[in-house]
């Protein structure tokens, strides 16, 4: 069982969100502008992505750390108790 789960959810879609928003307003900003090549795209795009894999990381340390081990202690016992 995960310990605080809409917590977690909602944490992380409001920084997805953010990151997404920041994005939009960043490649509207450099449709405008000269500097709107295919190497700054993809730039920008890259540093979504890190963005992206940063969060998702996050996310599984955040609900690996909140893993109600008791749960997995228990199981544990009961699989030793048969094996012996």
């Amino acid at each position: 069982m995960i310990k605080n789960k809409e917590g977690i959810i909602q944490e992380k879609t409001e920084k997805i969100t953010q990151i997404v928003k920041a994005y939009v307003e960043d490649m509207d900003t450099l449709s405008e502008s000269d500097a709107f090549t295919i190497d700054n795209i993809e730039k920008m795009w890259e540093g979504l992505d890190e963005s992206a894999k940063e969060i998702y990381r996050e996310i599984s340390e955040e609900v690996i750390r909140q893993i109600d081990e008791r749960e997995i202690i228990r199981s544990k016992k009961a699989n030793m108790r048969r094996k012996a």
